[in-house]
């Protein structure tokens, strides 16, 4: 059944990092699995010098196959130490809730790769993608040097303070597991440029922890375009600050048209729900407006911060 999981991998066998892409955490976010596949195919075709592995993972399988967020709970919201224990430690046949089912594999799955896999570091990219039109993408760190560098290498907009807003987060058990894990939401769910994006995010991060020469990355210089040139004029970094959070009795429906990294105003009516007006808390960026009928955010607001210099990290002790 773990298995069903893997994407794929590849390695020569060469001391280097691991880096993992964890795709379809959300099942109708597709755009992950056909870039990941897109860069192993190319990588199996032309054999370039490469340090390391390469490891592709699909999260949730049963909304995947149904197109759904989910199936019975949000996957990406319950990667709690209280939610893990349970599930690691009932017998999987008394499991009955979809998501635990897939937790547990993942679990596995990922504490296999981090024991058996002698590596250095350990990276990790969540790709998803949203329900808004036309949104700018933008990555996310978690709270390590290493995550927050790989964000921002992207090019685009990077978010940070996640952990304080949203509980349960895969990036929030990565950060305890010790990884440098960061996300990437690329655009919206059936945009063809989402797939565009994250393959362009891959192998820049391939590059960037030193896997593979630029000269052996298709294209380099255009991948690398492929989301440079969206950032342009954005905010370098910037800090979630408020999650409007959201049951499916709230009856909560967000007025069109607002797309990611959107300015409003304190008291700006962003949606409404069964009580009424909903009003933006405090000035800041939109992020994510809940477009689509399953998840449990209606929409975030965010702040740009000044990026304070840092010692660089060294991803690689084996570079050549």
């Amino acid at each position: 059944m773990l298995d069903k999981h893997l994407l794929g991998k590849y390695s020569q066998g060469k001391k280097g990092p691991l880096f993992v892409c964890l795709a379809g955490v959300h099942g109708n976010e597709h755009a992950g699995i056909h870039a990941f596949k897109r860069v192993l195919a190319h990588l199996k075709k032309t054999n370039p010098n490469f340090l390391g592995e390469l490891v592709g993972i699909a999260g949730n399988l049963p909304a995947i196959n149904t197109h759904e967020r989910f199936i019975e709970k949000d996957l990406n919201r319950q990667w709690t130490p209280k939610q893990m224990e349970y599930v690691k430690s009932i017998p999987k046949r008394q499991l009955t809730n979809s998501e635990d089912i897939q937790q547990r594999n993942l679990l596995i799955l990922f504490e296999r790769l981090m024991t058996q896999t002698p590596h250095s570091p350990i990276v990790l990219m969540d790709m998803h993608t949203m329900s808004a039109q036309d949104s700018p993408p933008f990555a996310i760190a978690n709270n390590t040097p290493l995550s927050k560098e790989l964000a921002t290498n992207l090019g685009v907009p990077a978010l940070q303070g996640v952990e304080n807003i949203i509980k349960g987060t895969t990036l929030h058990y990565f950060t305890e597991m010790f990884m440098s894990a960061f996300g990437f939401e690329a655009g919206q769910h059936d945009d063809p440029q989402s797939i565009e994006r994250l393959e362009a995010a891959i192998w820049m991060t391939l590059h960037k922890v030193n896997s593979i020469a630029p000269h052996n990355v298709p294209d380099f210089q255009n991948q690398r375009f492929k989301l440079s040139n969206i950032g342009e004029g954005m905010p370098e970094l910037v800090e979630f600050i408020y999650r409007h959070g959201i049951v499916p009795s709230d009856e909560f429906t967000m007025l069109p048209g607002f797309q990611n990294f959107q300015k409003v105003k304190k008291g700006q009516l962003l949606a409404h729900d069964k009580t009424g007006e909903v009003r933006a808390p405090y000035d800041g960026f939109v992020l994510k407006p809940l477009y689509q009928k399953q998840g449990e955010d209606g929409f975030f607001l965010g702040q740009a911060v000044k990026k304070s210099k840092s010692k660089r990290t060294k991803l690689n002790p084996y570079l050549v």
